[in-house]
């Protein structure tokens, strides 16, 4: 079918295809994201439905603020790619992979009269904002915002909620693994627990170290004791690594050469790696508080320190004591 031979009887805007609720809440923390669906009525020059797929139109179609007709922009952003935090304020059921790219946001059928397409939208800063589409067909300009079709949803930005210390654990798992006489690993895991339930923890970041990619097995090193005056039990030095977010192993480099652990043994909690050495390690002391933020199911992000006690060779979780960017 050519393209003089379809037009748009109707633009509607909603946050499900079968359900006609027109609001919604989301955290605003520039991660959550709420689905906004557009649908596209096609209609041939009898009055019949027709698919627009493949029209070239629907290259311009986008969202739009129903007051202003201005693209979402600044405290609100669109993007055609999920990504892997909540989608409802109850959490549900999040994603502990990465999420498929797609090649595109249309989710109907070729010859569906009616063309769906899904838009993903998060805010940065608590707010509320009226969302509605326009497109550009055959050089007019259609928008329903009231003007030429009246359908649109209302997005609320609510602040992201915080946590208390008392809410994270920081807890041993499993046993320690010995791997020579003064050399062991031991691992544990970062949670967060509240109302009543485990909140899963996604991801992390810290401006003090560079992350690796998401699909290296590299752990990262974020503390180095360096050798520990007065230790007489031949337990002189200890390191911490954090552990990557996906995959069940990570490798890291030891005084004994390269090292092997499972991680990721609970889904929603994060891992962290302790060895504890005779021998120092080639590189620099690290014996700071290692700052970092933890990121939740619903993408709000909970900073955090993590510091070292030489006397006991072990590792306490704290609230953070200065400030920390994200590094890009």
């Amino acid at each position: 079918m050519t393209d003089e031979q379809v037009g748009i009887s109707r633009i509607e805007v909603k946050l499900d295809a079968a359900i006609s609720g027109q609001h919604k809440v989301l955290y605003a923390n520039g991660r959550m994201q709420v689905r906004v669906l557009v649908l596209l009525h096609g209609i041939d020059n009898n009055g019949d439905g027709a698919s627009l797929y493949g029209h070239p139109a629907l290259q311009s179609l986008r969202l739009i603020a129903y007051n202003g007709s201005r693209p979402l922009e600044g405290d609100w952003s669109v993007s055609l790619q999920e990504n892997r935090y909540a989608h409802e304020m109850t959490g549900g059921a999040t994603r502990l992979t990465e999420v498929p790219r797609v090649a595109h946001n249309r989710i109907s059928d070729d010859s569906d009269p009616v063309q769906i397409f899904q838009f993903w939208v998060s805010a940065s800063r608590p707010g509320i904002m009226e969302v509605a589409a326009e497109v550009l067909l055959d050089g007019v300009l259609l928008r329903s915002n009231g003007v030429d079709f009246d359908s649109s949803v209302t997005l609320e930005a609510v602040p992201p909620k915080e946590y208390s210390l008392r809410t994270l654990m920081f807890n041993k798992y499993g046993e320690k693994q010995q791997k020579a006489q003064y050399d062991s690993v031991q691992i544990h895991h970062v949670g967060l627990q509240a109302e009543g339930r485990q909140i899963h923890l996604l991801d992390w970041y810290s401006s003090e170290v560079k992350l690796h990619p998401y699909d290296s097995e590299d752990a990262v090193q974020v503390y180095a004791s360096g050798n520990i005056r007065g230790a007489n039990d031949g337990r002189r030095n200890f390191y911490g690594y954090m552990a990557p977010i996906y995959g069940r192993i990570a490798t890291f480099s030891s005084p004994l050469g390269t090292m092997t652990v499972p991680i990721n043994n609970v889904p929603g909690q994060l891992t962290f790696i302790q060895y504890t050495s005779a021998d120092l390690q080639v590189g620099r002391e690290r014996d700071g508080s290692f700052e970092f933020a933890v990121i939740d199911e619903f993408g709000s992000e909970h900073r955090l320190c993590i510091e070292g006690d030489k006397d006991q060779r072990a590792f306490i979780l704290g609230d953070s004591k200065r400030p920390m960017r994200q590094s890009v």
